[in-house]
């Protein structure tokens, strides 16, 4: 009955599917010519989405900090669309230091905008239709903190600060409208109470309470091992030679670029060793990995910026879901871009979040984040080697049907560069 009831279910969401496609492509058809005047524009626009702050934290007057999530409007973006009517300054570095840094973030009466990780000025002004000064647009951070006091005032102070540094920048911000900001905060139907504390000399977000995630199924798609190779490869098919290694294909076109495709894991590794990259600033390594992420076709619209290594020159994308990340559908994220000397490389899976499915079920209760600190200590993890714990969907098969996938929510911590289950670090002690 349950099968019958989930087949349905998918039968449902494939028409609506439909609907949209056909409908899309109308649409496409009639606006041929306007996009290709705009291919600049467009690709923009798709970089903005993708460089786009994941978590909003508010801090009221009391001091009291809360994590704010929106359901039905993507809160992120209602700032976004605000703030674009701003006119931001120089940024001039700030009185932020490593003893001051926590005092500094956790002042009332703030909003602050996070990245999983750091990104420049530039893509931050791109994200936000910001015009940045050349000197600044190199600057890195991953916290937009904007004062709310004064709202009545059009100039206030926005400062841009980098929690792996502690160091930051103050800007002056001029025709800001704190009352739409305001309003957008108080209409934020979810409100998660937490604090932010040192965790390895880095801001963590503690939930302070039990936290309830809803759990969601979603139809998938998969790419086309041909697709991938006509769209990668870049030569005529004839030029490409295939062998079988296990189970995998691996495509070489006897020069430059290498496909493998792993058929059991639904992993695919590309390698192009006919560019080379010099460039070390962050604006153009942020960029030009976007421009690789491109290939692969048309970028998924929950698809967000996660992860960035300047050391191994590594950018990770991942599909987020009501704002969390979403985990285990590779060992390395949804997409891993490395930018290297010698070559680009391409790491991503197959599948693709396509048609979220009608879910009877109930929100999954997580535990406070401190009582998961407390699981690792107590199964022998030392604290200095726990960079972070996330909220995060685990990527999960359908026991139903192969075709959908269940997001279940649990925690995920980074330890020794992995990020694996709660579940998974304990069972590796024995604890669990």
């Amino acid at each position: 009955m349950l099968r019958i009831a989930l087949l349905t279910m998918i039968a449902i969401s494939l028409i609506f599917s439909w609907l949209i496609w056909t409908n899309n492509a109308r649409f496409q058809r009639d606006t041929t010519d306007l996009t290709a005047k705009q291919t600049d524009t467009t690709t923009v626009q798709k970089l903005s989405e993708v460089y786009l702050p994941t978590e909003v934290v508010y801090t009221d007057k009391t001091g009291q900090k809360q994590l704010l999530s929106n359901r039905k409007e993507n809160l992120v973006d209602q700032l976004r669309q605000v703030i674009k009517t701003w006119q931001f300054g120089r940024l001039k570095t700030a009185a932020v230091t490593s003893k001051n840094y926590f005092t500094v973030i956790n002042q009332a009466n703030t909003v602050a905008l996070k990245y999983p990780s750091t990104v420049s000025a530039q893509i931050f002004g791109n994200a936000f239709r910001q015009s940045i000064k050349r000197t600044d647009r190199q600057k890195g951070f991953n916290r937009v903190l904007i004062l709310l006091d004064h709202h009545q005032r059009q100039t206030g102070k926005v400062y841009l600060l980098n929690d792996k540094t502690r160091k930051g920048y103050r800007v002056t911000v001029k025709k800001r409208q704190l009352t739409k900001v305001l309003k957008a905060l108080n209409q934020a139907p979810t409100r998660l109470a937490i604090t932010e504390q040192p965790l390895n000399g880095e801001p963590q977000v503690f939930y302070q309470n039990q936290v309830k995630v809803t759990q969601y199924s979603y139809l998938i798609n998969k790419q086309n091992a041909t697709d991938l190779m006509t769209t990668l490869m870049k030569r005529n098919s004839t030029d490409v030679t295939s062998k079988e290694s296990g189970h995998s294909t691996i495509y070489n076109d006897g020069n430059y670029r290498t496909l493998r495709i792993n058929h059991k894991q639904g992993t695919v590794n590309f390698e192009d060793y006919s560019q080379t990259n010099t460039e070390k600033r962050l604006t153009p390594m942020l960029t030009n990995s976007f421009k690789e992420l491109s290939r692969l076709g048309t970028v998924p619209v929950n698809m967000r910026y996660f992860y960035f290594s300047p050391s191994n020159r590594t950018v990770v994308y991942r599909s987020y879901v009501e704002g969390y990340p979403v985990f285990n559908q590779t060992d390395f994220g949804t997409v891993e871009v490395q930018l290297l000397a010698t070559g680009n490389k391409l790491d991503f899976s197959v599948y693709n979040l396509q048609v979220p499915l009608p879910s009877d079920q109930s929100a999954s209760t997580l535990p406070s984040t401190q009582t998961v600190l407390t699981e690792l200590l107590n199964a022998g993890y030392s604290e200095k080697n726990i960079k972070r714990i996330q909220v995060g969907y685990r990527w999960q098969v359908n026991q139903g049907a192969s075709s959908v996938i269940d997001l279940v929510p649990t925690y995920y911590v980074l330890m020794s560069k992995k990020w694996q289950s709660l579940d998974q670090w304990l069972a590796a002690t024995g604890v669990n």
